[in-house]
């Protein structure tokens, strides 16, 4: 079952009324509910304080004095008697309803008999006056003067009905309630508004990233969580800004490669049916051009589904040794071959075998090769060399063209990337040879890199362990 779905506005509103009735609720609890116990509970411990105060001022001077002051402060009433209930000092600050002033006194002594008597040398109790219906809390104390006399302080402090307090309370909390509410619901539609506009604003944003339009700039208005989703948002529509230029470089310069081998492969077809189908000379060199250029189709094809299958399978890598120089060497003719205007000078220093996966090897010499061939100079040359370094083999591919600009240098290993220096000739390619290299040689561990000098050319290196020490090189180790 699919429940509608709530805004924010709504989740705020009932989480900021949900917090306002629980505050409610303890509001009423502790201020109706417990109002009397929490009452009595202060007026016992005020009279027990009281107490202590008197018992401190014992056989000063200014007892009288000191009693009185602190009745009045308390707003208790006090008397001092003997072991036989006489009355020897009283202080009457509460009127009618003091129970020690009251006609209904005897019924207070029984109360203090137990202290009195000296059963007992402290009690705080609560008596009711049975003649004016009012209720006390009794506090009893004995003691001794400088004399040894035993004698009894005992003080009376009202408990008064509640009742009018309970009314005015519940009066102030129904206005603090229905306040209470409202500020909550201006206060959930303050917040939601500027939670919730942000994010709209982000969301109709997103939506027309979604429909191609990449320049969207993303704010989350000052909200840290707000923020970080902009930023991711900003970052999304930055990097599919740019697969979308590459996107386009990639149709361009496949369209390019394709459009000229189908281009040839026609023109030379044509010819054939329409001039020298007879002629088995021309024939045969006409059919070899409808060959190349078909073998490149399938080259660029191969490349594009090879990617396509790393990316969806990932690709397993075999390390396998075997001769590194047997392999430049295969490369550099196929090459020749195929560029006869190309010079192609391989320098292999010793006989390395090496430990790597060899068709992913073959595959990055095969691209470094293309790719030196396509930016070389007017001289057309290539250079490749092998040579010992460290416990490896180091492989450098050299051209001698125009190199490239050091801020460019970390953007040549990215798909669909190709130099934006002019040329005075087309260059083919479709630009994902460095970026096969690039994956080849990153999953499997190994050393690589570029050195470029504008104007002179660039170098491009990796490095590969040995598959067994070369000659030589078993005593060194």
């Amino acid at each position: 079952m699919n429940w509608p779905k709530k805004s924010i506005e709504g989740k705020i509103r009932k989480s900021l009324l949900g917090y306002t009735i629980f505050i409610v609720i303890l509001l009423w609890t502790f201020q109706i509910a417990f109002i009397n116990t929490y009452y009595q509970t202060m007026q016992r411990m005020s009279i027990l304080r009281a107490g202590k105060e008197i018992i401190r001022s014992v056989g000063r001077d200014d007892f009288e004095e000191s009693l009185e002051s602190i009745c009045f402060e308390h707003r208790m009433c006090s008397m001092v008697v003997n072991e036989k209930g006489e009355t020897i000092y009283s202080v009457d600050m509460m009127g009618r309803i003091c129970l020690i002033h009251s006609p209904a006194r005897f019924s207070l002594m029984r109360v203090l008999a137990p202290v009195v008597q000296g059963q007992q040398d402290e009690l705080v109790q609560k008596v009711k006056d049975e003649h004016f219906h009012s209720m006390g809390l009794i506090y009893a104390k004995a003691y001794l003067t400088p004399e040894g006399e035993r004698r009894v302080i005992v003080l009376n402090a009202a408990l008064e009905p509640i009742k009018s307090t309970e009314g005015i309370l519940k009066s102030q909390l129904w206005i603090i309630t229905a306040m209470l509410a409202v500020i909550a619901v201006i206060i959930s539609k303050l917040i939601a508004r500027n939670i919730s506009r942000p994010l709209q604003n982000i969301s109709d944003k997103a939506r027309r990233l979604a429909e191609g339009e990449y320049a969207a700039d993303y704010d989350g208005a000052g909200i840290a969580e707000i923020d970080e989703l902009a930023e991711t948002l900003n970052f999304a529509a930055e990097g599919l800004s740019k697969v979308e230029e590459l996107r386009r470089e990639l149709v361009a310069n496949v369209s390019h490669d394709l459009k000229t081998p189908l281009t040839m492969i026609k023109a030379y077809a044509e010819m054939i049916r329409d001039l020298t189908g007879d002629n088995p000379q021309k024939r045969g060199e006409q059919l070899n051009v409808i060959i190349s250029e078909a073998d490149r189709l399938t080259a660029l094809v191969s490349v594009l589904i090879r990617i396509s299958q790393d990316e969806r399978e990932g690709r397993v890598y075999q390390a396998e040794p075997f001769d590194l120089e047997e392999m430049i060497r295969e490369v550099a003719r196929r090459f020749a071959q195929t560029n006869p205007d190309y010079q192609i000078t391989c320098s292999i220093e010793g006989t390395p075998v090496v430990l790597a996966d060899r068709e992913s090897i073959g595959q990055v010499l095969y691209n470094l090769i293309s790719n030196a061939i396509n930016y070389t100079g007017e001289d057309k040359r290539v250079f490749v060399a092998a040579k010992p370094a460290g416990i490896g083999v180091r492989v450098e591919i050299r051209d001698t063209g125009r190199g490239i600009p050091a801020d460019q240098l970390p953007l040549i290993w990215e798909r669909y990337y190709r130099s934006r220096n002019t040329h005075q000739r087309p260059v083919a390619g479709s630009g994902l040879g460095l970026s096969i290299v690039k994956g080849a040689l990153g999953a499997q561990n190994l050393p690589f890199g570029v050195d470029s000098v504008v104007g002179e050319g660039s170098c491009f290196w990796f490095e590969l362990p040995f598959g067994a020490l070369p000659p030589g090189r078993e005593q060194e180790n």
